[in-house]
């Protein structure tokens, strides 16, 4: 049964989602403090349906929603538009979160300086992505999985491998990922316990013995429980088995602290499992951010095209483990600040012609 369940889950884990969404960011910095943003999504309708899926609010943001048809496939796009009159009102009009269940929601943070000199004025701009620090709070999958196994992600490289080779392969896989799922829930014990403290300080008094033995009495449950799966269930395919378990997890932390605690750890452990599932969907989206500056960009981490347009592009995954940084510095020239400078320069050589001139004929004079 088991060796089945290995068999089946491998597949299953590296196709988590339906599809992806790709999320395009247009932001148009005019030298007025007026900012154009158009964001424009499109994915499988499966991915518009997710219940998590967050987008703009169209009280604020212009929207418009089509579909377009393709021989094999629909696909869904969603577009809004909104104009702002304040640059420090980048992250907020683009952090769309309101609830733990938003699936796109990372956080962002946007900056703008404005700076003026002589010649004109630079414009700096920064932007981070917020990493979802996924190995940091669940551990690196890899940790559990041989290395050999990241063959699995080679098309080309399968090719070339025999069917006994690739079903070994993908049971090693299977264990792996299996074996860091169960590592996921242990932990997720020791973090409902300490946010449970911090809101019911009277916790932090419960013996540390009594919480080894709830905790690993907690780990024998998931091994039982894991050994008593079916492998129609989809559920345990999708390695999705937060709903059966809380009962149990429940009823282990209820043993500690007592009944009258069972909200509080309820909803921790609820919310933990959701921001679990928030960052594992993201994992197959692809975020684009193009970025128009008043004048000619001089420096930038990003790709920029013959118009002086800034791109730049981050997957899902990267995001996980690691921030999206932008950075961009772009000079506008001043053709009238230039002209002032001329004028007041050479307004300053005649005045100094002039005094060197009467200089010289006061000496003359003496002379």
């Amino acid at each position: 049964m088991i060796k089945k369940l290995l068999v089946i889950s491998v597949s299953i884990f590296l196709l988590t989602s339906y599809g992806c969404i790709e999320h395009t960011f247009n932001l148009t910095v005019k030298p007025d403090s007026i900012t154009d943003i158009k964001y424009h999504a499109r994915g499988d309708r499966m991915d518009f349906d997710d219940q998590g899926q967050l987008f703009p609010d169209s009280t604020i943001w212009e929207v418009k929603t089509w579909i377009e048809k393709t021989d094999d496939d629909e696909v869904h796009h969603y577009e809004s538009l909104v104009t702002i009159d304040d640059y420090s009102k980048f992250s907020e009009m683009l952090n769309w979160k309101k609830t733990e269940s938003d699936t796109v929601y990372l956080q962002h943070e946007f900056n703008i300086l404005k700076q003026d000199s002589w010649f004109g004025t630079d414009w700096i701009f920064t932007g981070v992505l917020y990493s979802r620090e996924f190995d940091k709070l669940y551990g690196d999958i890899w940790d559990f999985v041989p290395e050999e196994c990241r063959i699995i992600d080679d098309d080309e490289m399968m090719k070339q491998l025999s069917t006994e080779e690739i079903k070994i392969l993908e049971e090693k896989f299977a264990v792996g990922i299996i074996q860091w799922n169960i590592s996921r829930y242990i932990k997720l014990f020791d973090r409902v316990w300490q946010l449970a403290e911090i809101r019911q300080p009277a916790l932090m008094d419960t013996s540390e013995t009594i919480l080894s033995i709830s905790r690993a009495g907690w780990a024998e449950d998931l091994h039982e429980y894991l050994n008593d799966q079916d492998i129609e269930n989809p559920n345990t395919m999708n390695l999705e088995w937060w709903n059966d378990l809380r009962p149990i997890f429940l009823g282990r932390l209820i043993d500690v602290a007592g009944e009258e605690n069972v909200e509080l750890f309820s909803t921790i452990g609820n919310s933990l499992e959701r921001k679990y599932q928030i960052s594992k969907d993201i994992e197959d989206d692809n975020f684009i951010f193009n970025l128009e500056l008043p004048g000619n960009p001089s420096s930038t981490n990003g790709k920029e095209d013959e118009n002086g347009r800034l791109t730049w592009e981050f997957s899902g995954k990267e995001l996980q483990n690691s921030d999206g940084i932008m950075t961009a510095v772009s000079f506008e020239f001043s053709l009238w600040r230039t002209a002032l400078i001329a004028f007041l320069i050479m307004l300053a050589l005649n005045i100094i012609r002039t005094f060197v001139k009467k200089s010289l004929r006061s000496r003359k004079i003496d002379n």
